[in-house]
C-alpha cells in the first residue's frame, strides 16, 4: 500500500517527506521504542542521525528531521528535508543507508546507552515547560486516564534495548513499508 510520488511545482527547492504507519498511542512498550527511534534518527539534537550525516557532514540539507505521530488507531512516522535540486539522489541514498544500518545491525551498547541518556535529558528539559507540560498530561488523562509518571517514563525507556529499537527499525522503515512525497 506504499507509494512514491514526484510532483513537479518548479521550487528553487525540494521538499521531500518519507514515511509509514508506526505504532499507535496504545501501543505500549512499543510507543516508546518508536520514540527514540526517530529522535535518534532525527530528533532536535544536531547529534541526530540524519542532521549529523546530511546537513552538518555533507551540507546537502537546509534541515531534516524525523517525527512520530500517535493516534488511537495507529501512528505515522516521516522522515521531511528540504535540499536543492542537484542534492536530492545523494539524500536520498544516505537516508536509505542510514535506515538500512539501523534495520540490519543492532546498535552498539555505548551508543545505546548514550542515545537513552540524550531522550532522557530532552525529556527531563521538555518537563520544565509550562504549557507543553499541562497539554501532555491532559492527553494522558484524556487517552489513558492517568498520568504516566516520570519515573515509569524512566524505566521503560532504559529497558529498550538495540534489538528492539532494531525491530522497530524493520518494521517502520523496510522499504515496502515507506511511502514517499517530493515535490520539486
Amino acid at each position: 500500500m506504499s507509494f512514491h510520488k514526484v510532483i513537479d511545482k518548479h521550487n528553487h527547492e525540494v521538499n521531500a517527506v518519507i514515511g509509514g504507519l508506526a505504532p499507535s498511542l496504545y501501543e505500549m512498550p512499543e510507543r516508546l521504542i518508536a520514540a527514540m527511534l526517530c529522535n535518534i534518527l532525527g530528533g532536535p539534537a544536531s547529534n541526530s542521525l540524519l542532521n549529523a550525516e546530511l546537513r552538518e557532514r555533507r551540507g546537502w540539507v537546509y534541515g531534516i528531521e524525523c517525527s512520530y505521530t500517535q493516534y488511537a488507531d495507529s501512528g505515522v512516522v516521516a522522515i521531511t528535508f528540504g535540499c536543492d535540486k542537484p542534492n536530492l539522489d545523494n539524500c536520498l541514498k544516505a537516508i536509505d543507508k542510514i535506515l538500512s544500518g539501523l534495520r540490519d545491525k543492532p546498535l552498539t551498547d555505548a551508543r545505546l546507552k548514550a542515545y537513552r541518556k540524550q531522550l532522557l535529558g530532552q525529556l527531563a528539559i521538555s518537563s520544565e515547560a509550562g504549557e507543553a507540560q499541562c497539554l501532555s498530561l491532559g492527553k494522558s488523562m484524556l487517552a489513558w486516564g492517568e498520568v504516566m509518571t516520570s519515573a515509569k517514563t524512566r524505566s521503560i525507556i532504559e529497558a529498550i534495548t538495540a534489538e528492539q529499537l532494531q525491530a522497530m527499525a524493520i518494521r517502520l522503515f523496510s522499504p515496502d513499508n515507506l511511502s514517499s512525497l517530493i515535490y520539486l
